[in-house]
């Protein structure tokens, strides 16, 4: 054991699951890693008391990171990705809640996915319910949900799934998922950035001493994430979902399969019946919604991890072409192309709307 201790810095419990996260890494790896982790009132103490040399790492959101990014520190590393996608409090799935069911969720993104799941949801944001001062993500607001739930005055909450293991006594949960394997149901690209915990130290912290707790693919996803979320405009950003994670060949083929994917299947197959290529691959995925719901701009990308660069630019492309056909209205054309019917040549509004405030 390294004779030289870490101290590591983390802020109390809260909705992005990082003190959990860090606090159960640094307990499971004790008996071979020097490390001790110590609590500070808020991230801003965290990096003020790593400036003065008292702490060697802070364990923070991506949220966090960007906020108080800053020359003199930099990101050493990421834990594992805990999972990114969101769960849905309540007795039933969604699709089997009452009819006109009142479902507080604040995410812009979450609230049109629910839509369209089910465009009768009667969905609230947390700012149009009675919540006693509590701070945003903690513990005291998800129990205050939960008696609301409980109580009858909501049928179900969405939250993150970091703060929701933070209720003292766990009730139903329905993951709002990816349903790669289930094209037929509704699919919820998660929020950019969800599920990561990150490691800042000072600038020219040696990364070789934590090396042993830290995960290469969650790295690598996050740094895609932040360069997709950094390419699309901001006011966009609580609209769009991005995920990103790298994935073994036989268990994209599985679901090719299951699914009747020809297109995948013969991408990734040679007439000879032989993988192309038997690395791991990166997948890929971006989408936007529109107002109602029911207009979903989305793109997804599978390649070789070396050629992630190449597909984040064709994922960009293609989701933005899409977007800009589906956000511009069709003029009234005064030539007339053959055998298409007349309405082909009126005037019609765009079929997706971004914005509430947008004309209809």
């Amino acid at each position: 054991m390294d004779s030289e201790r870490l101290v590591f810095l983390s802020t109390s419990s809260h909705g992005d699951g990082v003190r959990h996260q860090i606090e159960k890494v640094l307990e499971q790896r004790s008996k071979t890693f020097n490390a001790i982790l110590r609590q500070t009132p808020t991230i801003g103490d965290a990096l003020v008391l790593l400036d003065d040399g008292v702490g060697d790492l802070v364990a923070m959101s991506p949220q966090n990171w960007m906020e108080h990014k800053n020359e003199k520190i930099a990101i050493v590393g990421l834990l594992s990705r805990r999972e990114p996608t969101w769960v849905l409090v309540s007795d039933d799935k969604p699709e089997y809640l009452v009819k006109n069911a009142r479902i507080v969720c604040h995410h812009q993104l979450l609230q049109r996915q629910l839509l369209r799941l089910r465009q009768d949801l009667d969905l609230v944001s947390k700012d149009e319910i009675e919540l006693d001062g509590v701070e945003f993500d903690s513990r005291e607001e998800i129990e205050q949900l939960e008696a609301m739930r409980a109580g009858g005055a909501i049928d179900g909450y969405v939250a993150k799934r970091s703060q929701y293991n933070l209720l003292s006594s766990k009730t139903r949960r329905h993951t709002l998922g990816l349903h790669k394997g289930s094209p037929e149901r509704s699919h919820f690209v998660p929020p950019p950035l969800n599920g990561f915990t990150l490691l800042v130290g000072r600038v020219g912290f040696p990364k070789s001493r934590v090396e042993h707790i830290l995960d290469s693919s969650a790295e690598f996803a996050y740094h895609i994430e932040s360069q997709l979320l950094e390419s699309i405009p901001s006011d966009l950003v609580n609209l769009t979902g991005i995920h990103v994670e790298q994935r073994g060949v036989g268990t994209i083929l599985r679901e090719a399969k299951r699914n009747n994917d020809d297109w995948t299947m013969a991408a990734m197959i040679n007439p000879e019946k032989k993988v192309r290529d038997a690395g791991t691959r990166v997948e890929m995925r971006i989408e936007t919604l529109s107002v109602d719901g029911r207009v979903s701009a989305c793109a997804e990308q599978v390649g070789p991890i070396e050629k992630h660069r190449v597909a984040m630019l064709n994922l960009l492309q293609e989701w933005g072409s899409m977007l800009t056909t589906l956000t511009s209205g069709h003029e009234a054309t005064k030539r007339r192309v053959r055998n298409m019917p007349d309405e082909f040549h009126e005037e019609r509004p765009a079929m997706m709307r971004l914005h509430s405030d947008e004309s209809e």
